[in-house]
């Protein structure tokens, strides 16, 4: 239980910028954008290049939706392990 907290803990001293930026956005969403190209580009529907150009917009905002729901996440679980 001490190892869950010093993680979230260390989630919140990254703020939420860094949280919503690196591990969405960043972490998250590109990797997501690489994934759905290449499948793509696999399945012939486009080539790699337009499919990623294509995929960027929605897997930056879906990869930012998921760095709020870590944020809120970790600052629940910081709340419960306080308790």
């Amino acid at each position: 239980m001490n190892d869950d907290r010093q993680r979230w803990e260390r989630i919140r001293a990254g703020g939420f910028w860094r949280c919503l930026l690196l591990r969405g956005a960043l972490g998250w969403g590109l990797p997501f954008c690489l994934f759905w190209s290449l499948i793509a580009d696999m399945l012939g529907v486009a080539t790699l290049r337009n499919a990623l150009l294509e995929s960027l917009p929605l897997g930056l905002a879906a990869g930012l939706v998921w760095g709020f729901a870590c944020w809120g996440f970790s600052l629940l679980q910081l709340m419960k392990s306080k308790e």
